[in-house]
């Protein structure tokens, strides 16, 4: 038992931080993602023992990403307020502008976290950590190529879960518009 633990600290010292700032990318609350950090160690100090997991790290990151977009769904509807609103990606500060950017990309989050396991994870390494396809491959057990197309694929049914949320106007409500 102690070896895991000490395999616990050591993970926790090397990627404790790129952990946590995954969870909080994912769940745009650091109050959420410090307890999701809690969460996780329990997870992996009851996980079956050391020779059952090759890559720890991996199996972290997982479970991380796991926990996050279960966290996510557990939340029928997330009102953010300001204070919880992530900062934009352009220099307009204005608090429409961060709201509109905020709810974006919970919108997008959540259509991440209806895509297929395998599908969400590629996402968020390829995505939201920046990792190659060559480091996503080893992690997975799969071949870059492999990578590549569920990578592809994601997008693709990402961009389908996306548009369908948008509202088409009909041609009566054009007509209405114009005529006022």
């Amino acid at each position: 038992m102690r070896s895991r633990q000490k395999e616990l600290l050591e993970l926790l010292d090397k990627s404790g931080a790129d952990l946590y700032a995954l969870l909080t990318r994912l769940t745009l609350r650091e109050d959420v993602a410090e307890e999701l950090m809690q969460e996780l160690f329990i997870k992996l100090n009851n996980s079956r023992g050391p020779g059952s997991i090759i890559n720890l790290n991996a199996y972290a990151r997982r479970a991380a990403i796991n926990l996050a977009f279960d966290w996510r769904r557990s939340q029928k509807q997330t009102v953010l307020t300001l204070g919880q609103v992530a900062e934009p990606v352009s220099n307009d500060d204005s608090p429409l502008s961060k709201l509109i950017h905020s709810e974006e990309l919970a919108e997008t989050l959540d259509a991440v976290g209806r895509l297929r396991k395998a599908s969400r994870e590629v996402l968020v390494m390829r995505y939201l950590q920046q990792e190659s396809y060559d480091n996503i491959a080893e992690q997975m057990g799969k071949s870059s190529h492999h990578v590549r197309a569920l990578c592809s694929r994601a997008i693709r049914n990402l961009r389908d879960i996306l548009g369908s949320n948008e509202h088409k106007p009909s041609k009566k409500e054009i007509h209405n518009v114009a005529n006022r």
